[in-house]
């Protein structure tokens, strides 16, 4: 890599960095944008121009998709020589449809780093340009593209179980051995990236990635329950942190634009009794305790999720409650000002035992592809105002557009079964408030009018409509 070609990017990158972190840091408190809504491919997705039909016609926007650094440069090599052609067919067959890939970057090749899924030696001058190097010619290259996320589940702890990243195994804490940890080189390669993905374009941000949750049993926090299956590393999220807040980048400039985390609602009634969840639901109180996390440090990134799901199997919640959660997770995450929210996944995989498919493996539509069509058609372009507090058994969120206003409720008095909470079962609440008609549209986008002591009026109080919530969200449209 010439030096004429470093100089280059450092300097645009240092022009772009205050402008790109005035937009990161500001609160998104204008509409609902179609890139909330976003899947996983699961590695098929974009194989399929059928299922890449569906995916589209469904609202989603944004398309999570995998890039190897060992497929596009297996051998050292400078830009002009990068291996191109698959990774061009693989992104333009998401983009003819009208989506746009939301990319992890994961698996170094062999000449770069030790391992496929740690770091590269950010103590040597020229592995950093070579890894500045290739983010650049990514961002240049596919402009198109809106987020860089680097690696998949970063805080992974045993490198045997990685599952895209694992900056968090705790062997050794220093997985190539140069005397740096994990979490630090992990910073610092975003760091990296940051500057080179700016430089290339300036529209394009970079994330870091972890799942922060499943912990496991070596750093297991008190309170959680931590299996001997479990994989993540606890302590990475605050050591990442922590090495940020004691190494400023010059110019105040952050180490990154976005982070990523897992939710999965199973562990959501732990998020919700830490003291940063009060008053916050599941995918929420995992947001906030993350941003209590950020504010300790002195550190400000804007957060999204990278996945979240549930399987629709008979033993486990089932198609409805499948349908439930994901509505619930999607109203919930607009409360909690995130930028994206990413279903895993749109096809299910019978033969990993995997049914988190918003269709099955035949291509059949599932009732949560439906759901998950309602919730765009609904929410998109809306503007979140605040939650419901007017009565207690009732989860209501308030979202207006152009003057019309616009409530979504489920029932709040839950029977806990053991599976995840969102798909609990849930005893008929009523919902009452000053209204002279209303539009009901349940969980799968069947809509009925209630008018003032009509029909399906629950209420003979002049001026004012009641009806009956379950746990499957209504969304419930008022007029004058």
């Amino acid at each position: 890599m010439s030096f004429l070609f470093l100089k280059r990017w450092l300097i645009c990158a240092a022009v772009l960095c205050a402008s790109l972190f005035l937009f990161q840091s500001a609160r998104a408190d204008g509409p609902i944008s179609p890139d909330y809504f976003a899947i996983d491919e699961g590695g098929v997705v974009s194989e399929d121009s059928e299922l890449m039909s569906l995916a589209r016609a469904m609202g989603a926007s944004q398309l999570r998709m995998a890039l190897w650094w060992k497929s596009v440069e297996p051998s050292n090599t400078t830009p002009d020589r990068f291996n191109w052609r698959y990774v061009d067919a693989y992104f333009d067959r998401v983009f003819v449809p009208g989506m746009t890939p939301l990319v992890f970057v994961s698996e170094n090749p062999s000449w770069a780093a030790p391992v496929s899924c740690g770091p590269i030696d950010t103590t040597n001058a020229t592995m950093r340009a070579e890894y500045a190097q290739f983010m650049n010619a990514l961002a240049a290259r596919y402009p198109q593209i809106k987020v860089w996320i680097l690696y998949n589940e970063a805080d992974v702890s045993r490198v045997s179980g990685h599952t895209g990243g694992c900056f968090g195994d705790h062997a050794t804490a220093d997985i190539n051995n140069n005397s740096v940890p994990d979490y630090a080189e992990y910073a610092e390669m975003a760091g990296i990236a940051r500057d080179a993905v700016h430089a290339g374009n300036p529209n394009a941000r970079v994330s870091l990635a972890v799942a922060f949750d499943d912990f496991d049993q070596t750093t297991c926090p008190p309170g959680y329950a931590c299996w001997p299956a479990s994989h993540f590393n606890y302590n990475f999220l605050p050591n990442l942190f922590g090495y940020m807040a004691a190494h400023p980048r010059a110019n105040g400039e952050p180490y990154a634009d976005m982070l990523t985390f897992t939710y999965y609602d199973i562990y959501g009634r732990y998020w919700e009794k830490q003291s940063t969840g009060v008053g916050k639901r599941g995918i929420q109180a995992k947001a906030a305790a993350i941003r209590q996390r950020m504010n300790d440090a002195g550190v400000n990134f804007q957060l999204f999720v990278t996945e979240t799901g549930e399987d629709s199997q008979t033993t486990w919640i089932g198609e409805e409650g499948q349908s439930r959660c994901l509505a619930i997770n999607f109203v919930r995450g607009t409360a909690a000002d995130l930028y994206s929210v990413v279903w895993w996944t749109f096809v299910d995989s019978p033969s990993r035992g995997w049914y988190y498919g918003l269709v099955d493996a035949e291509k059949n539509l599932k009732p949560s592809y439906q759901a998950y069509q309602t919730v765009y058609n609904q929410l998109s372009g809306w503007t979140y105002r605040k939650k419901w507090s007017r009565q207690t058994g009732v989860e209501g969120y308030k979202f207006s557009k152009d003057g019309q206003i616009k409530w979504v409720f489920w029932s709040d008095d839950a029977m806990p079964d053991g599976k995840a909470p969102c798909a609990y079962p849930r005893n008929l609440k009523r919902v009452t408030f000053t209204a002279k008609r209303v539009l009901v549209t349940d969980l799968y986008g069947v809509s009925k009018k209630i008018r003032d002591n009509r029909t399906n009026d629950l209420d003979p109080t002049v001026g004012r409509i009641s009806f009956e919530v379950d746990g499957a969200p209504k969304y419930v449209t008022l007029y004058p």
